[in-house]
Parts: structure tokens; C-alpha cells; sequence
């Protein structure tokens, strides 16, 4: 499937995906990722998870209308965000991200989940852009194996166990500002980065607001629009930057996950 083919959200229920969309100016991508350049900090756990925990400029992001407009097309009037992470791909990185689902360690019920990734920079096809498998997700939730080492970016090397070669591909190549919306059952992947400059998005994740945790370590979640009918972990946005309050919540709420290297939210 060529790069750049639209796939609006009308067609996310047949292929798992929609993109190209709008999430905000490209002015505004740009002064996000100045500010993420700016960031240096030592947490107890990485900051650059449940990044709205700790600043408010990212608690901002993950509630804009022009986000949530869309999303609530596929969630329903309520919706929670659960996580809030940065993915850079270095200069000349050779790392890639092996094929797998998001859901892959995930004991929530629905999975009906919509990652949002959103560009700060451009993505391309050359410099390590997502690429989706059109229509996995009716796979239902497949088996993954772990194939750990230094050429793989995710945590466990987790693979789905599918013959992604018998599935047609989709480069999600995204300008800076734009997002695409995928489900959490979208098997997806990605590529090396070869060029001379950094590759970096925001992968934010939106739960429907009836979403229940059925196992594991304790998921926690924060209501972004309408009401919370689950029984995820309420979370509460920081009052400043990097508060005491905004880390102490951050530190509680990501230890019961630090052994799992954080793949269980």
C-alpha cells in the first residue's frame, strides 16, 4: 500500500487505521519539541512516560479538542488518557521496532484503545516512520515472542507471532503537527532511521471511558472528556511543571510497572 494514501477516520473500523489527520500547527509541533529537547531531569522512573503527569504544557496536548473531537468518534463521549510517550529516533539510528501490537501486555476490557501518534518532525519512510499492517486488528489479540537485542527499540523485543509478509504494508508517513489513530490491536511496526536528523512523535493512548483493568499491576488512567465508569486508578493533572505533588504521583503510579519495563500500561 503506497505512502500517503489518506485513509480517513471513516475507514479506521475496516483497516485499524486513520491518517493523515490534524492534531495541531505546525508552528505548535515545533515550540512541543523545544521544549521536550529542553527537559533534563532525574526521576525515579522515565519521565517520558506518563509525561502529563509532569507537565502541564503535555497534560495540554493530550486534551486538545481538535485531538479529542476525533478520537471520540471511535470512543464514545468519554474518554481517559492512559499514557503520554516520546519516541525519538537519533540521527543514523539502526534500530527498528519489531511488528507486534500494542495490546500485546495490556489486561484492560475493551480493547478498544486508540493510540494517537502524533509528528513533531517529519516522518518518512527513510527515517523510521511507523508502518501498519491494514486490517490485523480483526485479528483479535495474537501471540507475541520476545526477541530481545540491541537492534530492537521496544522493551522485550515483542514480536507477533503472524506472516506479516501475507499482509499489505502502510508507510504512515506524517508531517509535523499531523497524527494518525490506530488500535490497539493493529499489528505495526517500523524501520531504521537513515538520515541525518531525529525522528520524534508523541505516542498518546485513549481509552474508552467504560474501560475496565482485569489483571496485573494496577492501570491508572486520567479522565480527559466526560465521565469514568471503570475502575482504572484516577489520575490528577500537575499544578506546575515537574511539581512535587506531579512526581510523587508519577513515582507511585509507575512503580508498580518499572519490572515489566513499563509495557503493562
Amino acid at each position: 500500500m503506497a505512502s500517503g494514501t489518506r485513509h480517513d477516520i471513516a475507514d479506521y473500523r475496516a483497516s485499524g487505521f486513520a491518517a493523515p489527520l490534524m492534531a495541531m500547527p505546525a508552528d505548535d509541533a515545533a515550540h512541543i519539541l523545544a521544549r521536550l529537547d529542553a527537559v533534563d531531569v532525574d526521576l525515579p522512573h522515565p519521565w517520558y512516560y506518563k509525561s502529563y503527569l509532569l507537565f502541564t504544557w503535555m497534560d495540554r496536548l493530550v486534551r486538545l479538542p481538535s485531538i479529542l473531537d476525533t478520537v471520540e468518534r471511535l470512543t464514545g463521549p468519554d474518554i481517559m488518557v492512559m499514557s503520554a510517550d516520546i519516541w525519538t529516533k537519533p540521527a543514523r539510528d539502526r534500530r527498528h521496532i519489531s511488528f507486534h501490537q500494542d495490546a500485546g501486555y495490556w489486561n484492560l476490557d475493551p480493547l478498544d484503545i486508540v493510540t494517537a501518534w502524533i509528528a513533531l518532525t517529519p516522518a518518512t519512510s527513510v527515517n523510521g516512520c511507523m508502518r501498519f499492517l491494514p486490517g490485523t486488528h480483526r485479528l483479535g489479540r495474537v501471540a507475541h515472542d520476545e526477541r530481545q537485542g540491541e537492534d530492537n527499540m521496544l522493551s522485550h523485543g515483542q514480536t507477533a507471532r503472524i506472516d506479516t509478509a501475507a499482509w499489505p504494508v502502510y508507510d504512515n508517513e506524517l508531517e509535523p503537527g499531523s497524527m494518525s489513530l490506530h488500535h490497539a490491536l493493529l499489528v505495526h511496526g517500523s524501520g531504521p532511521n537513515t538520515t541525518d536528523n531525529p525522528r520524534t512523535g508523541i505516542c498518546v493512548r485513549y481509552l474508552p471511558g467504560r474501560i475496565r483493568w482485569t489483571g496485573g499491576p494496577p492501570v491508572s488512567a486520567m479522565s480527559v472528556r466526560g465521565r469514568h465508569e471503570g475502575n482504572l486508578v484516577l489520575e490528577k493533572p500537575p499544578s506546575s511543571d515537574l511539581s512535587r505533588d506531579a512526581v510523587r504521583q508519577h513515582t507511585r503510579l509507575l512503580a508498580p510497572h518499572a519490572s515489566r519495563r513499563y509495557v503493562t500500561f
